[in-house]
C-alpha cells in the first residue's frame, strides 16, 4: 500500500467515526424523546439503531460526495459536512446542531414516506 493509500483509508476511518458519533447523538435524542430506540412521524414508528442511522448517513453524504467528487475531496466534503452536525464542548456534553438533527430526520422522515407509499400501494 502507497502513502496515499494509506493516508485514504485513515481519511475513511475519521469519516466514519464522525459518522458513528453523529449516530450515536441521534439515537440517545430518539430515545429520550420517545423512549425506545425508534423514530415517529406522523404515527409511523421505524425501529432504529446506530448501524441504521450510519448507513443512511453514508449514502446520503458519504457515497454521494464520492460519487460526485472522487474520493480524496468526497470524504472531504463529507467530513465537512459532519463536523457542522453536532457540537463540542468543554462546558457541555457533546450534542446535534439545529442542521444536523434536521438532516437526520429528515432521512428519516423521507423513509416513512417510502413505507406509506409502498404499504398503500399494496393494500387494494
Amino acid at each position: 500500500m502507497n502513502n496515499q493509500q494509506e493516508v485514504t483509508v485513515i481519511h475513511h476511518s475519521i469519516v466514519d467515526s464522525t459518522m458513528a458519533i453523529i449516530a450515536g447523538l441521534f439515537l440517545i435524542e430518539q430515545i429520550n424523546k420517545n423512549g425506545a430506540k425508534v423514530f415517529i412521524h406522523e404515527e409511523i414508528k421505524i425501529d432504529i439503531d446506530m448501524d441504521l442511522i450510519v448507513l443512511g448517513l453514508k449514502t446520503v453524504l458519504k457515497d454521494y460526495f464520492i460519487e460526485d467528487f472522487g474520493e480524496p475531496e468526497g470524504l472531504n466534503r463529507t467530513y465537512g459536512v459532519l463536523k457542522v452536525m453536532y457540537t463540542e464542548s468543554k462546558d457541555k456534553p457533546m450534542e446535534l446542531t439545529q442542521p444536523g438533527r434536521e438532516m437526520l430526520e429528515s432521512l428519516f422522515i423521507d423513509l416513512v414516506i417510502d413505507i406509506k407509499a409502498e404499504s398503500s400501494a399494496t393494500i387494494h
